[in-house]
């Protein structure tokens, strides 16, 4: 049975990762912010690159809120 040090050990790692999780989704939408801003005007609405990158992003959100309930469950 984990103890509560184990937890709390746990807990912080968690919340290390969602920090640095975080760090890299705001990476990636200001590489999609620029990668939007240069295609405006070339009329090519469907950029598979960047389309990738958001749903890259989309994951990595998805990734931090379940980090998130694994924090919270580890308190």
């Amino acid at each position: 049975m984990p103890t509560p040090s184990d937890n709390a050990s746990a807990a912080a790692e968690l919340a290390a990762l969602v920090d640095a999780v975080e760090a890299c989704r705001a990476r990636l939408s200001a590489l999609a912010e620029r990668r939007n801003a240069a295609l405006r005007g070339d009329g090519d609405d469907a950029d598979s690159l960047l389309v990738s990158i958001f749903e890259a992003e989309r994951g990595l959100s998805t990734a931090i809120r379940l980090l998130q309930r694994a924090v919270r469950s580890a308190r």
